[in-house]
Protein backbone atom coordinates (compact mmCIF):
# COMPACT_ATOMS: atom_id res chain seq x y z
CA UNK A 1 0.00 0.00 0.00
CA UNK A 2 2.98 2.68 1.05
CA UNK A 3 5.07 1.82 -2.28
CA UNK A 4 8.27 0.79 -0.24
CA UNK A 5 10.54 -1.78 -1.84
CA UNK A 6 11.79 -2.97 1.39
CA UNK A 7 9.46 -3.34 5.16
CA UNK A 8 11.48 -2.72 8.21
CA UNK A 9 12.57 -5.54 9.99
CA UNK A 10 9.87 -6.36 12.63
CA UNK A 11 13.16 -6.80 15.02
CA UNK A 12 13.74 -3.47 14.38
CA UNK A 13 10.68 -2.73 17.69
CA UNK A 14 13.17 -4.80 19.84
CA UNK A 15 15.94 -2.15 19.53
CA UNK A 16 13.17 0.67 20.08
CA UNK A 17 12.13 -0.84 23.20
CA UNK A 18 15.30 -0.98 24.61
CA UNK A 19 16.13 2.34 23.51
CA UNK A 20 12.40 4.91 23.85
CA UNK A 21 13.85 7.79 24.90
CA UNK A 22 16.14 8.11 22.07
CA UNK A 23 13.63 7.41 19.65
CA UNK A 24 11.26 9.45 21.13
CA UNK A 25 13.72 12.58 20.63
CA UNK A 26 14.58 11.51 17.29
CA UNK A 27 10.27 11.35 16.61
CA UNK A 28 9.50 14.46 18.06
CA UNK A 29 12.45 16.27 15.84
CA UNK A 30 11.35 14.40 12.63
CA UNK A 31 7.82 15.94 13.55
CA UNK A 32 9.46 19.65 13.63
CA UNK A 33 11.37 18.93 10.56
CA UNK A 34 8.19 17.90 8.90
CA UNK A 35 6.81 20.71 9.59
CA UNK A 36 10.06 23.27 8.33
CA UNK A 37 10.20 21.10 4.92
CA UNK A 38 6.43 22.23 4.32
CA UNK A 39 7.36 25.86 5.29
CA UNK A 40 10.45 25.48 3.19
CA UNK A 41 8.15 24.28 0.26
CA UNK A 42 5.97 27.56 0.92
CA UNK A 43 9.00 30.09 0.75
CA UNK A 44 10.69 28.11 -2.26
CA UNK A 45 7.33 27.58 -4.85
CA UNK A 46 5.05 30.45 -3.63
CA UNK A 47 3.66 30.51 -7.28
CA UNK A 48 1.65 27.64 -6.72
CA UNK A 49 -1.40 28.53 -4.26
CA UNK A 50 -2.69 24.70 -4.04
CA UNK A 51 0.07 23.51 -2.53
CA UNK A 52 0.77 26.36 -0.16
CA UNK A 53 -2.54 25.58 1.32
CA UNK A 54 -2.05 22.27 2.06
CA UNK A 55 1.80 23.04 3.23
CA UNK A 56 0.18 25.27 5.80
CA UNK A 57 -2.06 22.42 6.87
CA UNK A 58 0.43 20.24 7.21
CA UNK A 59 2.80 22.41 8.88
CA UNK A 60 0.64 22.68 11.64
CA UNK A 61 -0.23 18.87 11.74
CA UNK A 62 3.20 18.00 12.15
CA UNK A 63 3.83 20.70 14.99
CA UNK A 64 1.00 19.40 16.51
CA UNK A 65 2.63 16.53 16.21
CA UNK A 66 5.99 17.20 17.26
CA UNK A 67 3.95 18.58 20.59
CA UNK A 68 2.11 15.60 21.24
CA UNK A 69 5.61 13.45 21.31
CA UNK A 70 7.17 16.18 22.99
CA UNK A 71 4.20 15.81 25.95
CA UNK A 72 5.01 12.07 25.82
CA UNK A 73 8.46 12.61 26.72
CA UNK A 74 7.85 14.84 29.76
CA UNK A 75 5.06 12.54 30.79
CA UNK A 76 7.72 10.30 30.84
CA UNK A 77 10.22 12.08 33.19
CA UNK A 78 12.19 13.11 30.65
CA UNK A 79 13.62 16.37 28.56
CA UNK A 80 14.03 16.44 24.89
CA UNK A 81 17.40 15.09 23.66
CA UNK A 82 19.57 16.44 21.14
CA UNK A 83 19.49 16.28 17.95
CA UNK A 84 20.91 14.02 15.53
CA UNK A 85 20.92 13.64 12.28
CA UNK A 86 18.81 11.20 10.21
CA UNK A 87 20.61 8.80 7.98
CA UNK A 88 18.17 7.55 6.89
CA UNK A 89 17.30 10.86 5.21
CA UNK A 90 20.38 11.94 4.41
CA UNK A 91 21.14 8.23 2.45
CA UNK A 92 17.49 9.17 0.40
CA UNK A 93 18.40 12.19 -0.25
CA UNK A 94 21.56 11.04 -2.34
CA UNK A 95 18.71 9.05 -4.92
CA UNK A 96 17.66 12.45 -6.05
CA UNK A 97 20.12 14.47 -8.86
CA UNK A 98 20.89 17.64 -7.93
CA UNK A 99 19.45 21.09 -10.67
CA UNK A 100 16.84 21.12 -13.18
CA UNK A 101 13.55 23.62 -13.11
CA UNK A 102 11.74 24.54 -10.45
CA UNK A 103 9.06 21.86 -11.45
CA UNK A 104 11.32 19.08 -11.24
CA UNK A 105 12.56 20.67 -8.45
CA UNK A 106 9.68 20.72 -6.67
CA UNK A 107 8.54 16.78 -7.83
CA UNK A 108 11.47 15.48 -6.19
CA UNK A 109 11.13 17.33 -3.01
CA UNK A 110 7.90 16.09 -2.94
CA UNK A 111 8.86 12.40 -4.03
CA UNK A 112 11.86 12.80 -0.89
CA UNK A 113 9.22 13.90 1.81
CA UNK A 114 6.70 11.21 0.56
CA UNK A 115 9.03 8.51 0.80
CA UNK A 116 9.90 9.87 4.67
CA UNK A 117 6.55 9.83 5.51
CA UNK A 118 5.64 6.28 4.37
CA UNK A 119 8.45 4.93 6.37
CA UNK A 120 6.87 6.77 8.82
CA UNK A 121 3.45 5.53 8.30
CA UNK A 122 4.58 2.39 8.49
CA UNK A 123 7.13 2.30 11.00
CA UNK A 124 4.31 3.36 13.57
CA UNK A 125 2.12 0.45 12.22
CA UNK A 126 4.88 -1.81 13.62
CA UNK A 127 5.20 0.02 16.92
CA UNK A 128 1.21 0.56 17.12
CA UNK A 129 1.72 -3.63 16.70
CA UNK A 130 4.39 -4.56 18.66
CA UNK A 131 5.18 -2.34 21.38
CA UNK A 132 5.03 -3.56 24.80
CA UNK A 133 3.74 -0.43 26.24
CA UNK A 134 0.28 0.02 24.96
CA UNK A 135 0.33 3.24 25.98
CA UNK A 136 2.85 4.24 23.54
CA UNK A 137 1.41 1.52 21.29
CA UNK A 138 -1.90 3.20 21.52
CA UNK A 139 0.06 6.36 20.83
CA UNK A 140 1.54 5.33 17.83
CA UNK A 141 -1.68 3.72 16.59
CA UNK A 142 -2.83 7.46 15.92
CA UNK A 143 -0.09 8.74 14.36
CA UNK A 144 0.03 6.09 12.47
CA UNK A 145 -3.32 7.26 10.96
CA UNK A 146 -2.64 10.73 10.56
CA UNK A 147 0.43 9.80 8.92
CA UNK A 148 -1.04 7.26 6.76
CA UNK A 149 -3.33 10.54 5.63
CA UNK A 150 -0.62 12.86 3.90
Amino acid sequence: MLGLKLPTDPRWVNIVEKNIDEILTDHAYCEQKAASTAISLIITFPEYPELIQEMIALSREEMGHFKMVHDKILARGKTLGRYRKDEYAIQLLKFFPKGGNRTTQLVHRLLYAALIEARSCERFRLLSEELKDKELADFYQKLMVSEAGH
